[in-house]
């Protein structure tokens, strides 16, 4: 699951009385990294034609809103929620997941977490440090101590379990050097007395609780967990939110990782392991991370998991910033809904703004050519702009590239697909041109605000038939045109800006002989 960052001011609404978690919750959601949940009814969004032409200058001024896919809690907007508007752990809860109920499930269930952190896979094996306590047992074998030293009383720095062929080997490190130790079958479980395992990881030691499984799994080195879910939590919520933050937001994350865990139990990745270590289920940072704040944010909660009609724990996915408006997961408990906390607190999350040069997507995208445009062809409409980006279309000098728009995420890192490049000023308003003997006075009014639209910097004024093309400032609202020839004439006023030249406001003008 994402975690959270800092983020900008964003604008305070009246946000709805929101009553106790009683028998149901009832109200919006967010979701987390994974998938697996049906697609949302209004994935097809509505269609759009919203044209940004390439500024002036080659460079998009991007705004954009939410960080993560937007489904289920706003981890800032439980912030938000807690610190501005004073709600409970469960009133957050009850406006996050809706049409669910809070059940005290056993605190004694184990959960098989994969560690990707060890890059057992990519490495063949898994390394542990020496410590007091620690050891080894292969399936169906006997427990061997891991000792600290040899019989020599040579100092030993590390041991192994790692892949060789379909077996594995137990290799252990002297002055240097890696000696076979044992040859194991297709695994082994690391435990230590402390159930706290030092593992050795590619950024540095980890130490993980419980006990540390390592075997071969369609033909490759695994390691994995086996943790109390309690346990496990220890790690998550301060590696999910701040420790900083208030009791009540802790509360309410830890309920949800434990939720999210307890249906990662009942629907497992694997025939061997139920969840991964990473943001692709939630983040994981081992004991080293933990806090007392967020240990005693689980233990005041321990238990508590919340549950659908059928008493089956939720898929209770979150994401840092849903920017204002939550996305529909396909079930009752993860509706589309506008999040009124999510910007109480003043984050970079909820709002933000990018700089993406037309070159950035041209290098992307080579068969464009020379980019010309953006048009945002599909948005989901919900919320600012008429939500998040569904479908756009890339315009170049050799060809159009179609896409969603997560995909332009992805390519851009964008922390969602909520996004608008700056929108160009409206036409100038009023325009009028009245002709006295060979000269014609042009006049008009400021263009009418499109919001968030780039500041009018000049104007545009143009005269056909004839070359005559005069650019005045954003303060000149006037325009006079001497010696024309009788004739009717068609003028053109567009307003300048950064954002490139906004649509035309145009008339005619006769010229009498």
């Amino acid at each position: 699951m994402t975690g959270v960052t800092h983020s900008s001011a964003a604008h305070r609404r009246t946000r709805p009385a929101v009553l106790g978690l009683a028998a149901t919750l009832s109200v919006p959601v967010l979701l987390a990294l994974t998938t697996g949940l049906p697609t949302p009814a209004n994935a097809a969004g509505t269609a759009r034609h919203e044209v940004y032409p390439v500024p002036p200058g080659g460079v998009y001024t991007i705004h954009g809103r939410g960080n993560g896919h937007g489904h289920g809690m706003s981890q800032w907007g439980a912030y938000g929620a807690v610190k501005v508007d004073h709600l409970s752990m469960n009133q957050v809860l009850h406006f996050y997941y809706p049409h669910t109920t809070l059940a005290t499930k056993s605190t004694q269930r184990t959960i098989r977490v994969l560690l990707s952190a060890t890059d057992a896979s990519g490495r063949g094996y898994v390394q542990v440090k020496p410590a007091l306590g620690l050891s080894v047992t292969p399936s169906g074998g006997k427990t061997l101590v891991l000792a600290r030293k040899t019989a020599k009383k040579k100092a030993i720095a590390g041991w192994r379990l790692q892949k060789q062929g379909s077996s594995v080997l137990l290799r252990e490190s002297v002055s240097g050097t890696w000696h076979t130790v044992k040859t194991f079958g297709s695994g082994a479980t690391i435990s230590d007395t402390a159930e706290q395992i030092p593992v050795v990881t590619p950024s540095g030691p980890i130490s993980y609780r419980g006990s540390v499984v390592a075997e071969i799994e369609s033909g490759a080195m695994e390691a994995v967990n086996d943790v109390n879910v309690e346990q496990y939590l220890y790690s998550v919520v301060p590696a999910e939110m701040s420790s900083s933050w208030p009791t009540a937001a802790l509360q309410a994350q830890a309920v949800a990782s434990r939720s999210y865990a307890r249906h990662g139990l009942n629907n497992p990745k694997a025939s061997w392991y139920d969840v991964d270590g990473d943001t692709r289920d939630q983040a994981y940072g081992g004991v080293g991370i933990e806090t007392a704040r967020t240990t005693n944010a689980v233990n005041a909660t321990a238990g508590e998991t919340i549950v659908d009609g059928h008493n089956r724990a939720i898929m209770a996915q979150y994401a840092s910033a849903d920017g204002g408006w939550t996305v529909s997961g396909g079930v009752s408990y993860l509706p589309s809904e506008a999040d009124p906390y999510d910007g109480a607190i003043p984050n970079t999350d909820h709002a933000w703004t990018r700089s993406v040069a037309a070159s950035t997507l041209e290098a992307a995208y080579p068969k464009l050519g020379k980019l010309e445009d953006i048009d945002i062809t599909g948005r989901d409409g919900d919320g600012l702009w008429g939500g998040r980006v569904t479908e756009l279309t890339l315009v170049g000098s050799h060809s159009s590239v179609q896409l969603s728009g997560s995909a332009l995420q992805a390519t851009l890192g964008f922390g969602s697909t909520w996004f608008r490049p700056t929108p160009l000023p409206a036409a100038p308003a009023q325009l009028s041109a009245k002709a006295k003997g060979s000269t014609v006075t042009i006049t008009w009014q400021a263009p009418h605000s499109v919001s968030g639209a780039s500041p009018v910097s000049g104007y545009l004024v143009t005269l056909a038939p004839g070359k005559h093309s005069a650019k005045v400032s954003a303060k000149v609202l006037t325009e006079s045109v001497a010696k024309l020839a009788a004739g009717t004439y068609t003028v053109r006023v567009a307003a300048l800006s950064k954002a490139g030249t906004g649509p035309t406001a145009s008339t005619t003008v006769t010229v009498g002989k």
